[in-house]
């Protein structure tokens, strides 16, 4: 079983299940990359990595302030300029 919910979750509920986990060192990215015709929803969860390692499941463990690094889409046009 994973420990992260499906990657077509908005990234705040996925922060939410890491705090939730125990984890402290939560951090996002954006990907600004959504543009019309763009099949992905605005906040969904690209990539979720933990100490950089992108393949882990509920049985691997982690120390509580394991660096969590959360990536996700956002529409283009939000971009600050």
């Amino acid at each position: 079983s994973c420990l992260y919910p499906l990657y077509t979750d908005v990234y705040l509920d996925v922060i939410k299940s890491f705090e939730s986990a125990g984890f402290t060192n939560i951090t996002t990215f954006i990907e600004y990359d959504i543009v019309t015709g763009w099949f992905a929803d605005k906040g969904e969860v690209k990539s979720v990595t933990i100490n950089g390692d992108s393949k882990f499941d509920s049985g691997n463990k982690y120390r509580p302030d394991a660096q969590v690094m959360i990536t996700y889409h956002m529409p283009r046009k939000d971009k600050l300029k």
